[in-house]
């Protein structure tokens, strides 16, 4: 099991590059759908105190949106 998690929707073009991003660093991640897995949606928001995709998360620290930089940084 990874310690990064994704949190995506299947629509989200955003999430598609964050993905792509993180496969190109050599990060494995697991990935959970927001829109199916709504104990995954619940975690996110309690995580983030919002509902936009991706999240990326590592412990308790997470990245909202796609960012190479940001993500870079939590990667650390």
């Amino acid at each position: 099991m990874s310690d990064i998690t994704v949190y995506t929707t299947p629509q989200c073009p955003w999430c598609h590059k964050a993905k792509e991003y993180l496969e190109s660093q050599g990060v494995d991640y697991e990935e959970k759908n927001v829109a199916e897995d709504r104990e995954a949606a619940d975690k996110m928001v309690d995580l983030t105190g919002q509902r936009s995709v991706p999240v990326i998360a590592k412990g308790s620290l997470y990245v909202v949106g796609y960012s190479p930089e940001n993500i870079d940084k939590l990667l650390v």
